[in-house]
């Protein structure tokens, strides 16, 4: 390899895409005509059951992430991020609930609710039980994302947003 070519393995891509690709993507793997990218599926090999969480290196999970666990699965997953690492976790049908450790450590500070996925709505809306949990843990925001589109929704605790 000539050292032209080691520098463009070691330069930052910069991408730019619009959502609607997004949306084409998260809509073949929905279908199964498209399957997860290795680092996808190997996040999904590690919460392969409703109620399954596990822990990731920092930063490694993206909301995106989700969206696209969610069009393969149909279930709801959930990106909790602390000081340290990242947990993912993989929800039912209808939501995401935090008991026991992760119960605790949200209660506790130790980590915060980054975003989760919902899996039939274009422009996803905050639930009453959303806004909620941000009300029981003491978190001012968080993020939803389609898992049709693509298309991120931040929330807060007030349920006369959006409106």
């Amino acid at each position: 390899m000539r050292a032209s070519e080691q520098q463009v393995d070691k330069e930052v891509r910069v991408v730019l895409s619009s959502t609607k690709s997004m949306q084409v993507s998260l809509q073949a793997v929905r279908s199964g005509k498209a399957g997860l990218d290795a680092h996808r599926q190997s996040m999904l090999n590690r919460v392969p059951k409703q109620g399954d969480w596990a822990r990731f290196e920092l930063h490694s999970i993206d909301i995106k992430d989700l969206a696209y666990l969610t069009a393969k699965t149909g279930d709801e997953f959930a990106l909790l991020r602390g000081k340290s690492e990242d947990i993912l976790f993989h929800g039912d049908v209808a939501n995401c609930s935090f008991v026991g450790v992760l119960g605790d450590m949200l209660l506790a500070h130790k980590i915060e609710i980054i975003g989760h996925s919902h899996p039939g709505e274009e422009r996803p809306i905050a639930s009453s039980n959303d806004r909620l949990a941000l009300q029981r843990i003491g978190q001012a925001k968080s993020t939803i994302i389609s898992a049709i589109t693509g298309i991120c929704t931040d929330f807060s605790q007030n349920e006369f947003e959006n409106l």
